[in-house]
């Protein structure tokens, strides 16, 4: 009989120590939009005297919950709480979560741990950014980007716009705000590869850093793509209806342009530009065309009549157009038939 007895007081004691369950309530689906997201811990069944208790979060990258803790988070005194994570979780990880409760005597109890699942990516650049380059028809374009929520008492996201030139990774345009959507305020280079990123940032000292997937670039008809120095024409001249040679170019970028006609040993003959109104720093366009009305197809300032400096006429033969404008450095060769 003293075995039942000691049997019978075993089952009471353990009846006043309780038969508590933790439960957590976490975030829905999968993956895990939210940064910051909460949790809800629930402690039900637990005896009078176990209370107050202390619950806790934790959050690992393991199931077993081995190694370090993403999150460990205590709340005391109640039975129920909603915990939201303090930091920002780490992008693209799984994680498994579970509560822990302790009793008033240091009992510990845990909830079902709950797992895997992945959390996402917590900021997307959204446009201009095509996988395959994007291009744009405005010189002040517009920069939309995307982030995960943050609940309270994290404050909100705040971010860092950078533009830089694809050739030399110079930063042209850095911008800071609370907004997701940007337009520039400067104007930006035709035909000219940039990159962007965004950085956003948390007050709690987190930041998370994305850059566009290739270049976006802005086209404009009236600059074009690269500097060049076409063919002139007539070649040979002059012809039986023009007297000059035309002179076309194309530049890229703002540029100090230099046009100048040397002979086959290199020696300086005449000037084309800068002079005659135009230069020495020329837009990006496309130069030498016509006037509208014009039968000639040139611009009478970008030809060559066959003088020198001074007006005088050159000996028949071939000569060079020497361009040097935007880095780059172009001849071509036209036949003067003389007068």
């Amino acid at each position: 009989m003293r075995w039942l007895a000691a049997l019978f007081i075993a089952a009471l004691s353990l009846g006043a120590q309780g038969s508590g369950v933790v439960t957590v309530e976490g975030p829905p689906g999968n993956p895990i939009r939210e940064g910051t997201p909460g949790f809800t811990i629930t402690a039900t069944g637990f005896a009078a005297a176990e209370l107050p208790l202390r619950l806790s979060l934790q959050i690992a990258t393991q199931a077993d919950f081995n190694g370090p803790l993403l999150v460990d988070t205590t709340v005391s005194g109640v039975t129920s709480a909603l915990i939201v994570v303090p930091r920002l979780l780490p992008e693209r990880v799984r994680i498994w979560w579970r509560g822990r409760v302790v009793t008033a005597q240091g009992r510990p109890v845990l909830s079902n741990a709950d797992g895997p699942r992945t959390t996402a990516t917590w900021l997307t650049l959204l446009s201009p950014n095509n996988r395959n380059g994007s291009t744009v028809d405005t010189k002040r374009p517009t920069f939309l980007w995307s982030s995960a929520a943050v609940r309270p008492p994290v404050l909100p996201w705040t971010y860092q716009l950078l533009i830089s030139r694809k050739v030399d990774g110079s930063v042209v345009l850095s911008t800071t705000g609370t907004d997701t959507i940007f337009t520039s305020f400067i104007d930006l280079e035709s035909n000219t590869p940039y990159t962007w990123a965004v950085i956003g940032k948390l007050a709690t000292g987190d930041s998370v850093k994305v850059n566009s997937f290739l270049t976006f670039v802005i086209l404009d008809p009236n600059a074009p793509g690269a500097t060049i120095l076409y063919r002139p024409f007539p070649n040979p001249f002059p012809s039986e209806r023009v007297a000059a040679t035309c002179i076309w170019f194309d530049l890229r970028a703002l540029a100090e342009v230099k046009i100048e006609i040397l002979d086959l040993r290199g020696n300086h003959v005449a000037r084309i530009m800068p002079g005659r109104g135009l230069g020495p720093l020329f837009p990006p366009s496309r130069y030498g065309r016509a006037a509208v009305g014009s039968d000639t197809g040139c611009d009478e300032r970008l030809t060559w009549d066959g003088r020198d400096d001074r007006g005088r006429d050159v000996p028949m033969g071939v000569y060079v157009i020497r361009f040097r404008g935007d880095g780059v450095t172009s001849t071509q060769k036209v036949l003067w038939r003389g007068r």
